[in-house]
């Protein structure tokens, strides 16, 4: 498990979501029993694990890992090997290994038993009736979290396209209870809902979104929630006008509207300030990972130690720098930067699992009928897990505002299930 040649490998050892088989026989699903290294350069980590149930010998197991290291050096350039390769840290089980890959990134122990109780909550309300299900819940209501919920959206992922299991039944059957009657869930419902209520009334307005149409959107809102999902959708609307035409209209208003309507303008300044000083700080992180890959020798392996902070803001500012040096007619820096975003976008493609990658081809797509013709010719690649995957992008675009992409994806969803079932695939 090599970090520099695979990122991803870090968040699938850390959800235990890797070496996975499936047994058509006896249907397990598992994690197979096989000794392992994990290797991450940028930490300098080089970790071994040998699973006790395979009862290797002493000679055995050194062979093993001397075959798998040796695989590892192999594809490390000499002038690049450190002196922590040649002395890797053995782990006596599965855990400790995780547990020391989660010390490198700075998670302390009381972190790391706050998530192992979490997941036990976990797997104990997946097990409780559907009747006493509600009141466990709340008996452990501060337990559940925003990473309770990413925990459960981890577990959920490894059963991802299992869609007749009953684990996969049991767990979104938690998360509607957990949506419904914790306190977290039920915020986080509502603040879902107000999204998408926010996302729906500025598409229905389309071009007739002025500003004007917008202070009146953000006027009639009562439900904080709704109030900063709108100003988060259009932020750049909320400008020095909006302001002026939002307290014109709280100086026309009776005693008890102006006092809602002040309110209103308060939580829009402090929503639009909480914005553009994440934006600014997002920023500067950009530009200063930039300005680092751009004096790196090897730039292809910078851009994979670097991939996971690579982000919209990253690839927006990378295209701001491209277009100001090219209006300054610096060619030399202008052609740097675009080769920096070739392999930006090369790399981002080859590190996501194949579903994304599919995923990422249907939306380049020119035309629905290109799209089509794609999902025909790439027809025995469309497992359950592929919907699944697309199912879920539907439904983070939603979540974004992007009903467009979540329309189109839906219906090249749909599409392609009935391709899958013309040509009898199950």
């Amino acid at each position: 498990m090599d970090v520099a040649s695979d990122p991803s490998v870090k968040q699938r050892l850390l959800s235990r979501n890797f070496n996975i088989i499936e047994c058509p026989l006896c249907s397990f699903h598992g994690m197979a029993s096989v000794p392992l290294i994990y290797h991450d350069p940028a930490k300098e980590t080089l970790l071994t694990f040998t699973p006790p149930e395979l009862n290797l010998t002493l000679d055995q197991k050194e062979s093993m890992l001397g075959g798998l290291t040796r695989t590892l050096l192999g594809n490390i350039p000499t002038q690049e090997r450190k002196a922590y390769l040649l002395q890797p840290q053995e782990m006596l089980s599965m855990d400790g290994l995780i547990n020391a890959v989660l010390a490198g990134e700075g998670v302390t122990p009381e972190m790391i038993e706050k998530q192992r109780a979490q997941t036990q909550l976990i797997q104990d309300l997946a097990t409780t009736s559907k009747t006493n299900l509600p009141d466990r819940i709340k008996e452990n209501d501060e337990q559940i979290d925003a990473q309770f919920f990413h925990i459960l959206d981890a577990i959920k992922q490894q059963y991802a396209g299992q869609t007749d299991s009953p684990i996969t039944q049991e767990l979104q059957h938690l998360e509607q209870h957990l949506l419904s009657h914790s306190t977290f869930g039920r915020e986080t419902s509502s603040r879902l809902q107000a999204f998408q209520t926010a996302a729906t009334e500025l598409e229905s307005l389309g071009e007739n979104l002025t500003r004007e149409t917008f202070v009146e959107l953000v006027a009639d809102a009562k439900d904080p929630h709704h109030i900063t999902s709108l100003i988060t959708l259009a932020r750049p609307a909320a400008d020095y006008e909006f302001f002026i035409l939002l307290t014109a209209k709280i100086e026309d208003s009776d005693t008890q509207e102006r006092q809602r309507l002040e309110a209103t303008r308060s939580l829009v300044l402090e929503t639009v300030q909480k914005i553009d000083a994440a934006a600014e700080e997002q920023s500067k992180i950009a530009i200063n990972l930039l300005d680092k890959l751009l004096h790196m020798e090897d730039i292809e392996a910078a851009i994979k130690e670097n991939l996971s902070e690579i982000d919209e803001t990253f690839l927006m500012v990378l295209q701001q720098r491209i277009d100001s040096e090219s209006r300054n007619k610096n060619p030399k820096l202008t052609n740097q930067l675009e080769e920096l975003q070739r392999n930006i976008m090369q790399a981002i493609h080859d590190s996501a699992p194949p579903e994304i990658q599919f995923i990422n081809e249907l939306l380049s797509t020119k035309t629905d009928e290109d799209a089509a013709t794609l999902i025909k010719q790439r027809l025995p690649e469309i497992t359950d897990k592929t919907l699944a995957a697309i199912h879920r992008a539907i439904e983070q675009f939603r979540q974004r505002g992007q009903t467009d992409v979540a329309n189109k994806l839906e219906s090249l969803h749909t599409l392609a299930e009935k391709e899958r079932t013309d040509a009898n695939i199950t």
